[in-house]
Order: C-alpha cells, then structure tokens, then sequence
C-alpha cells in the first residue's frame, strides 16, 4: 500500500536521488580528505619517503573502513528494507546490532594489529629505510579503528534515516579538525607522520562523539532501546549478507595495494611506491562522488526493492547510471588535463622524478575511470536489493581476479609504468560482467511484476 506525500515512492527519479546522494558525495570527499591531507602535508614538508611510508599503510585503513562498511552498509541497507516494509522495530534492531557488531569487530582488530605490527609493515613492503616511519604512524592510526567503524555507522544511519545534512555534520566535523590539527603537528610542531597521524585519530573521535550526540539524542526516526544492541544472530547475519560486498571491496583494495607495494619496490624502489602514495590518494578522492551517488542511492534502491516497485527500481538504476557516467566523464577530463598539478600538491615540485613517473602513472590509471562508476553502481544495486553474490564476484573481479595477473606480468615487458596499465584492462572485464548481471536482474524484475499483476 502507497504512503501518501512518501518521496521514495513518488518523488522524480533526478531530484531524489540528489537530494540523497549530494551530502553522501559530500560527505565521503570529506572522509576521503583524512587521507589525503595526510599525505600532501606529509609530502610537502616531510618528502618522499615519509609518502612511501603512508602508502606502506594504506591496506590496513582498507582492512579498518572494511569493516566499518560491513556493519554501516549491511545495518543501512537492512534498515532501508525494513523501513519500505513499514517495521520501524526491525529498523532499531538493525542500528542497535550494527553498532554493537562494528564495535565488537574493530576491537578485535585493534589488538590483533597491534600483535603483529612489526611482521605486518615488513610483509606490506616496508624497506628498511621506510620501517621507522612507518611504524610510527601504524602504532597511532591503529588506536583510531573503533572510532572509524562507529562513524560509519553512526553517519550511514543518520543518512538512511533522512537526515542527509545531520550526517554530513558527523563526517564534515572530524575532517576539519583532521585538516587544522594536521597544520599544526606537522608544519607547526614538527612532528612529521606522527603528527599527521594523531591529528587523524583524533578527527575520528570528534565524528563519532557528534555521531552519538545526534543518534541517541534523538535527532532522527531512531529510537533504539536496550535490548536492540544485544546481538540477534539471524540480524547479525543479515547484515553481513548485505554488507559483505563492500568488505570484500575494502578488503581487496588493501590486497591489492600491498601487491602494489610489494611490485612496485621490485621494479621501481621507494620512489615508486610513493607515486603510488599519490596514484591511490587522487583515486580515492575522485571515486568519492560516483562512491557517494551509490551510496545515496542504496536505501532508494532497498526501499522500493522491498516495498515491491519493481519498475521504479528499474527506473531509478538508469537514471543513477546515466548521472554517474557525466560525472565521472567530467573528473576524467580534468584529471587528464591537470595531471602535474595534482602531483605538486603531494611534493612533486620538489622531486622531478617523482613528477615525471606521478604525471605519466596518474595518466594510465585514470584513463577508463567514466566506465567506473557505472561498476560501483552495479555493485550497490545488487547489495540494496540483497543479492549479495554478484556483488561480490563483481568486486572480486575488479580487485583481485582480473587485476593481480596483470600487476604482475606487466612490469615483465613494460616495466614499472606497465603497472599502471593493470587497472584500466581490469575495469574493462568488469564492465562487461557489470552489463551481464545488470540486464539478467531486470528481466527477473520485470518477470515478478508480472507476476503481481
């Protein structure tokens, strides 16, 4: 049965899904911000080696988002099922168990990185110069896991719930203490990675502190009680169902950008590994807005999914793959015109190696990004309506299957710039999956609205 004046079920496709994905791009280019003012302050006035050092770390903020979007994810697009199903206690529980899952899991890893921290760094490609500054910043940026997974959650909750701008707040906050602090522990005090990574952790717990302020004081339709935190192992394993996709995806990057570092030491050293630094920080950024409008679209996609409107889900799907094709056009179109600036932000001006193999490797990894966004939105579009498997073959396919051969056979007759080229071939096998899985899932769709009928 329609709820009148419902904006799920009545708005226009176009303005709906801005009006929910805009703060979601908004807020993850803030989020994505963490890293990458780390990186051009670290790059800019500690060097080159202090990038390589951060790009040493960067598969174990993968492996710690991962499992922040495991528990934000699979409780959001839970909540967003049940909300088109009209049962708000079903939507308590799914924050109530997210929250207490998220918090459960990043302990546990906390501990578990801190045990192994030194093995760790070595096997993630630490040279024996890079080690010592890389351990510095491990050691710090560890302790702020937990608050990573509770922002996610607490921000992917406050969004599905509606209040897009209140989540905003949530991220927009800790990311401007990140920037001011970063400024003032690495250029003011001195304090080199540790710094940046300190100002880091403690943007974390500014967002998860007015995460909780806007949550539990009641700032939207949540009203979780006690016992919705106690974890129900039949919730629990729904929200793993539904927010597997994006861990696999996380956790692959960081797979992927281990064998990065472990290659690109092999074939081009230090320097190289911190054209990588540059390379997966623009990346992360500029994925943010076709990241963001998946994002905006996954309770849209979950609500009419589960309240059984099979062609506006259909409707809503291409007009999301039409708005993330131009912008994704767009940013491809800048990043092949503006290439060395992007790199003097990281320090480029002061090392012409590092320009000349960042402009060239920027270039190459950039060069299908338009037909990215279409693959990140087939990927979401399969978790919101719960069918995770395509999901995570999609992801896998991308990340791992499609990728690692050719990291690793490329270098062989290309050498270290053949690296580059590992991406853009990946991305072509995935869109041409993507393609597959999508018409068969809306043949399905439209053979159970025949069915209704």
């Amino acid at each position: 049965m329609k709820v009148m004046n419902n904006p799920m079920e009545e708005s226009k496709a176009f303005p709906l899904i801005m009006t929910y994905s805009t703060p979601a791009i908004i807020a993850l280019l803030i989020s994505a911000i963490y890293n990458i003012v780390d990186r051009m302050f670290v790059g800019n006035y500690v060097g080159d080696l202090g990038l390589a050092a951060l790009s040493v770390c960067f598969p174990i903020t993968f492996i710690m988002i991962g499992i922040g979007l495991l528990a934000s994810a699979g409780g959001g697009t839970l909540f967003a099922l049940k909300l088109g199903e009209k049962d708000m206690e079903g939507a308590n529980r799914a924050f109530g168990n997210a929250f207490s899952y998220v918090l459960i899991l990043e302990l546990v890893v906390t501990v578990l990185l801190l045990l192994i921290g030194q093995k760790f760094l070595r096997l993630l490609g630490a040279s024996d110069v890079v080690y010592p500054m890389a351990k510095q910043y491990y050691d710090i940026v560890v302790f702020g896991s937990v608050f990573q997974g509770l922002t996610f959650v607490l921000n992917d909750f406050t969004r599905v719930s509606g209040k897009v701008f209140l989540a905003l707040l949530i991220t927009g906050s800790g990311a401007i203490v990140n920037i001011i602090l970063d400024a003032i522990f690495v250029i003011g005090f001195g304090w080199g990675v540790q710094g940046a990574a300190l100002a880091t952790v403690i943007g974390q717990v500014i967002s998860t502190l007015i995460g909780l302020w806007v949550i539990f004081g009641r700032k939207t339709i949540l009203k979780p009680k006690k016992n919705d935190f106690k974890l129900d192992p039949s919730i629990i394993q729904e929200i793993t169902k539904l927010g597997v996709a994006l861990f696999i995806a996380q956790f692959a990057f960081g797979f992927i950008s281990l064998i990065y570092n472990v290659y690109l030491g092999k074939y081009g050293g230090d320097l190289a590994i911190s054209v990588y630094a540059i390379i997966s920080s623009i990346m992360t950024f500029v994925l943010m807005p076709a990241s963001g409008l998946s994002q905006g679209m996954q309770p849209i996609l979950g609500y009419c999914y589960g309240a059984k409107l099979y062609p506006r889900v259909k409707y809503m799907m291409k007009t999301g793959c039409l708005i993330s094709i131009v912008i994704t056009t767009i940013i491809w179109i800048l990043v092949q015109l503006f290439p060395s600036q992007l790199v003097y932000l990281f320090g480029g001006g002061q090392n012409e190696d590092l320009m000349s193999l960042g402009v060239t490797a920027l270039r190459v990894n950039f060069s299908l990004i338009p037909i990215v966004g279409f693959v990140l939105l087939c990927i979401t579009f399969f978790q919101a309506i719960g069918k995770a498997k395509p999901s995570i073959i999609l992801t896998l396919v991308r990340q791992v299957i499609a990728l690692v051969p050719f990291i690793i056979i490329l270098p062989i007759f290309f050498g270290v710039e053949g690296i580059f080229f590992a991406q853009p071939i990946s991305d072509l096998i995935t869109l041409l999956m993507s393609t597959i899985l999508l018409r068969a899932t809306f043949k399905e769709l439209d053979q159970q609205e025949s069915g209704q009928s």
